[in-house]
Parts: structure tokens; sequence; C-alpha cells
């Protein structure tokens, strides 16, 4: 008997000694961490590496996720509701960086803390997407320049160099239910759609110090080529599709060229014989240079509210996310685009037709970052589609945006200081 409480007596202490030891080494069990992402690939990339990261850290992990459409509404609720927050990463569009700001983790000390290298990041990417005031308030994890898919059959040459030799090449292949152009163009993606041709061709919304100059001769210009690019070289229906009945009529063959965001269709899609009809009859391009040749630029930085409670889990899941290894996982399983500058020297990107997007990266744009774009965008999105259905003129159209653009910098006015970069 008293060998046999020896034995007790020398378990119970082994399992007193351990029981620290496991839980420095899973100090966060116990906690659970709710993570907020765009619907689509990123929170199918975000679900994906759940299991690791709670094999590693104890914790349990929540994915929500929430259309393009109603994401941010859904997290500039939480970041303002003054409570606890719902959420303890966000996913961010890099358009809503200034807006959402006040409300976001400096993550500087984490930083500094880690030792952790901010110079991976392409620098146009990290200036446009997580800084702020020269302030880290998130980490980019995906990013992809608006470009043009196109036919290589058709196009065998490449996409021309200009505008108007773009738009004429596309009415000359619209026939017998085959049409030139796609874009996504439901509400919420025309305005950006309209904005990388006003750049390209030199326009802008406002100058360096936020002075109005959307009424302008390229205004007139833009709005007129995707006037006649709806009416003379896409499907009538275009206007109701986004991004998923885009690509989707470029990869039946029904279309020329898709104007789009490739991660979200095409590069996963269009070599797949039962989900294409173009296998090897497709490239990627850049968009025709007018004056500037800038284009959309589409980037995401994971960012902490500031009211979240477990800020420090919160770290090590961005550090996990935005970690080499992640990102090139994200682009082998869901075609996502890293902003690590060592994804794109690869020899398997150098030598793609992927790689051409890399120079796009060095100067795409994002409409303005401050809480006015929401509204100013959601204006030229309105304003776009009434001209486009001939419910609006051209020179009304015109004078419909310098009036919203103008109220949108009223009612949120930039901090001082504040300069414009997108002009």
């Amino acid at each position: 008997m008293k060998k046999f409480f020896a034995i007790l007596l020398t378990a119970a202490l082994l399992l007193s000694l351990a029981a620290p030891a496991m839980a420095e080494s899973k100090p966060f069990a116990g906690k659970t961490l709710t993570v907020l992402y765009m619907s689509s690939v990123y929170a199918d990339a975000a679900r994906s590496i759940v299991p690791e990261f709670e094999e590693l850290t104890g914790a349990k992990v929540d994915v929500v996720d929430f259309p393009y459409v109603t994401l941010h509404e859904k997290a500039l609720l939480d970041l303002t509701s003054g409570g606890t927050a719902a959420f303890d990463v966000i996913d961010v569009a890099s358009q809503w960086d200034g807006e959402f700001f006040p409300f976001l983790t400096d993550l500087g000390p984490y930083i500094e803390k880690d030792g952790y290298d901010m110079d991976v990041w392409i620098e146009n990417v990290l200036n446009n997407c997580g800084k702020w005031q020269d302030t880290i308030i998130g980490i980019p994890n995906a990013n992809t320049p608006q470009v043009f898919a196109y036919r290589t059959d058709l196009f065998p040459d490449g996409l021309p160099d200009t505008w108007k030799e773009y738009r004429e090449k596309s009415i000359e292949l619209t026939k017998d239910g085959f049409y030139g152009v796609t874009i996504a163009e439901a509400p919420g993606q025309l305005g950006g759609v309209f904005d990388y041709i006003l750049w390209s061709m030199g326009g802008a919304w406002a100058d360096e110090d936020w002075n109005v100059t959307i009424n302008s001769q390229e205004t007139r210009d833009a709005l007129t080529h995707l006037y006649e690019l709806n009416k003379k070289a896409m499907d009538p229906a275009n206007l109701s599709w986004g991004v998923e009945e885009s690509i989707k009529a470029f990869l039946d063959g029904r279309a020329a060229v898709c104007e789009t965001w490739p991660t979200l269709g095409v590069t996963q899609n269009a070599e797949d014989p039962e989900k294409s009809q173009i296998v090897g009859k497709w490239a990627l391009s850049t968009i025709p240079y007018e004056k500037t040749g800038i284009t959309l630029l589409s980037a995401w930085d994971v960012a902490i509210p500031a009211n979240s409670e477990n800020k420090d889990l919160a770290w090590e899941w961005i550090k996990m996310y935005t970690s080499a290894e992640k990102q090139q996982q994200f682009y082998d399983e869901f075609a996502i685009f890293s902003p690590r500058k060592d994804f794109w020297e690869q020899d398997a990107i150098k030598n793609s037709a992927l790689y051409e997007l890399r120079g796009a990266l060095d100067t795409a744009n994002m409409w303005w970052r401050i809480a006015a774009s929401v509204e100013a965008d959601t204006v030229l999105n309105t304003v776009v589609s009434a001209y486009l259905t001939d419910q609006m003129d051209l020179e009304t159209a015109v004078t419909e945006m310098e009036k919203g653009i103008k109220m949108a910098l009223e009612n949120s006015p930039p901090e001082e200081g504040i300069k414009n970069f997108n002009h």
C-alpha cells in the first residue's frame, strides 16, 4: 500500500511540474479569437490555417466573413460601437485605412518587440495599405492591380496601347452573341472602373490640396469611352454583373477581354477544362497607357481593433497569416498575390505571364483613404450608372460628380496636413 501511495504521489508531482510547461507552450489556451474577412478566397485562406493556429496557441478561432458590399458597414459599426470589439482582427480594404485609423491599434510596439521586418513589403503597397500618417495600423496581406484578362488568339500581339485603339478593336470583335469586353459593373464596383480609366487618361478627383478637379476633359473622355463600350461592345446585361458573372462570361468564351481582379476567379480557373472554355488561350495585361497608365490597386491589411481584448493573440494571428510560408500557401491554394517582394522574385512567378503585374504594383493607386472616400465613391457609382443607362447626359453627369465630391469633402473634411497623393 505504501508503494502504491508513493507511485500516486510521484505521478501527482510530475503532473504539477508539467502543467506550467504545458501552459507556457500554449499561453492562449481557453481564449477565442474572432477574425473578420471579406467573403471569397480571403476568408477561405483564413479558414485554411485555423487548425494549425489553434494547435500552436491553444486558442479557438472563429472566422466571420461578409461580402464586400456590406463588409465596410459591419466593420465600422463594430469599431465605433464603444463596447468590446466583436472582432479581434479585421481585414481592411486599404481605402478604409484613414477612416478606421482612430479605432485601430498602433502596431509599432508589436513590430519593435518581435523585430518584425517591414522591409519585406512592396513600398507602394505598404504606403497605400496599412500605413497612415507614418503609423502602421495594418500589415498588408493581399494585393492585385486591376488588369485585363484577354484572349491571346484574338489579340496575338497583346492588347492595344491606347484606349481608343482598345475600344475600336473591342467593338470590331462584337458580333453574334460574342462581346469584345466584359466588366464588373454592379453597384459598388462601377465607380472603380471609371477611376482607372480616368487616372490612366491623366484625370483625378481633386488636386493634392483637395481642390476638386473632376470637371475636366479627362472625365468626359473616360465617361464617353465607357459609354461606347457598354453600348457597342458589351452584353446588355453587363451593368448588373458583378465580378463572378463577368469572369464567368470570359471563361465561358463569350468575351474577348475581361477587365477584372484576376485573383477572384481567372487565375484559379482559366486553365481548368471543367470550368473554362479558353484553356491555353488567355493572358493578363496591364491597362492601356494613355497619359499615366496608372491602374486601380486592390490591397488589404490585417489590423487589430483598439477595443479588442485579445490584442496579443491577434498579433500572433497576423504574424502567421502574413508570414512568407502562409503567403506562398495562399497563392498555391487560392491564387492570392502576396505584397511581399520576394514572392514576385521567385522563378515560378518571374517566368510566368503574371510577372507583368509586378510593375503595376509600384504605381497603382487607391482612391482616397480618408473618411470622405466612401461617400465620394458612392456618388461616382450612382452617377456613372445613371449616365450609362441614359438617365443623365454627359454634362449633367460631370456636374453631379463635382457636386457630390465637394459635398463628401464638406461632410468629412480631411485632417489638417493630410495631402491627396492620388492626383
